[in-house]
């Protein structure tokens, strides 16, 4: 019953993240666990999922290669779409796993993120036997607030498509608020602002040349 409970959830959330992709779509799943979202995808979507993790290989039957926990073992701008289904709270570098994802991703793909958000007291205890149970596997697991994603997401380059709230009873084992987001690649906050303060620069730089076209400029007196 428990292996059956996993697979109904898994099935559950792969039409869920089908209905943001087109059939067809190449999808890597970043910490694949037990590989069922996976495996209910590629054949939803007929088309093909790959999976990564840096545990035991998965029950279910599809394409996977280990990870070591930082650099994905794939090439640039391979895919359509990159999946982390409550994969970055586990991450000890949330930016680098972030990183990745820009770099697999191809043009116009799409990074779907499911995450916990321990926001009152009963989730914050959810959320720390959560950790309990994986801090030896993975190490100490890093929960946010949909705001604290939200800055993770902006300050690596992404921007948010979709974001919506989900009901903390999907896993009954694990009773906890939690977010779906479906992000894009784009321009970070510092990179908008690198660019805002360049842009400003040309503006000041082509004013002054067109005021003093033509015109004598003054001599320090001495």
């Amino acid at each position: 019953m428990r292996r059956r409970r996993k697979v109904g959830r898994a099935y559950d959330m792969a039409l869920e993240i089908a209905n943001r992709l087109s059939p067809g779509a190449s999808v890597l799943d970043v910490g694949c666990g037990n590989g069922f979202i996976a495996y209910h995808l590629k054949g939803i979507l007929n088309s093909y999922v790959f999976g990564i993790d840096v545990g035991d290989i998965p029950a279910a039957p599809i394409e996977y290669l280990s990870y070591d926990g930082r650099h994905f073992p794939v090439p640039d701008q391979t895919f359509d779409a990159v999946l982390l289904c409550y994969v970055l709270h586990h991450a000890q570098d949330a930016r680098l796993v972030l990183d990745e994802v820009r770099r697999v991703l191809r043009d116009d793909g799409l990074a779907i993120v499911y995450e916990d958000n321990p926001g009152d007291r009963w989730d914050r205890i959810v959320c720390w036997s959560h950790n309990k149970q994986w801090q030896r596997r993975t190490g100490p697991c890093t929960f946010r607030l949909r705001a604290g994603w939200r800055k993770i997401f902006d300050t690596a380059g992404f921007e948010i498509v979709t974001e919506r709230k989900l009901s903390r009873w999907r896993n009954i084992a694990h009773p906890v608020s939690r977010s779906f987001f479906v992000i894009k690649p784009g321009q970070s906050t510092a990179q908008r602002r690198v660019e805002l303060l360049s842009n400003a620069r040309t503006f000041d730089s082509d004013f002054v040349r067109a005021a003093f076209r033509g015109r004598p400029v003054a001599k320090n007196p001495t």
